[in-house]
């Protein structure tokens, strides 16, 4: 009887021994699993600026001017500012400074704009035409991102201060003329004409 008595007790024993192992095990894989969990909070890795944001960009710009069947104009051009870019496209009439202007924006490196001169149509005559970047202040964010909060990341031939402080702009200005058919001046084309033009030429063109 004492024999059986002990045999159970020991018994009992062994069975507690293996419950208490079994249930610690268990805890030590819970808390191992848990530690091997990302938290949910963890701040996620933040995507690095790739190079080509942060390297200058030199402005290319150019722009055609073609003639409506209602002697109005429309003005495209190719550029490679970004998608989303804010532009403004003005002509200027030689003679009496008349101006006409639009806004516009940059898709797939094209833009456009028109139609553009009287409602009876455009005379004979010289013109400009003018291609802006405007203030990066008013430009889209992901714009900002690419040519800086100030323009600074603007550079080229094409660039110069804009007015009141606001940081750099582009600007691409090309003469043409209107009589027996329009004409586009090409010693006139691009940078090199915003060089050879005069300061007054400069000061009276169309502002943002």
């Amino acid at each position: 009887m004492h024999r059986r008595r002990a045999l159970t007790g020991y018994s009992l024993m062994l069975a507690a021994v293996l419950w208490l192992a079994s249930c610690g095990g268990s805890e030590d894989t819970d808390s191992r699993n848990t530690s091997e969990t990302p938290s949910g909070t963890e701040t996620a890795e933040q995507p690095t600026s790739s190079p080509e944001d942060t390297e200058p960009l030199k402005v290319t710009m150019s722009a055609e001017v073609a003639m409506r069947s209602d002697r109005r104009l429309e003005v495209t051009g190719s550029t490679n500012l970004p998608d989303d870019a804010q532009l403004l496209i003005a002509i200027k009439r030689a003679a009496s400074g008349a101006r006409w202007q639009e806004r516009a924006q940059v898709h797939d490196g094209q833009f456009q704009a028109g139609p553009l001169g009287f409602g009876s149509g455009v005379p004979d005559g010289d013109y400009s035409v003018r291609v802006q970047l405007s203030e990066a202040s008013v430009q889209p964010p992901a714009v900002r991102r690419r040519i800086g909060d100030e323009g600074e990341r603007l550079a080229g031939e094409l660039v110069r201060e804009a007015p009141h402080g606001l940081g750099q702009i582009a600007v691409y200005r090309r003469a043409f003329s209107i009589g027996s058919e329009l004409r586009h001046s090409e010693k006139d084309e691009g940078v090199r004409y915003l060089e050879g033009a005069s300061q007054d030429a400069l000061q009276n063109a169309p502002q943002d």
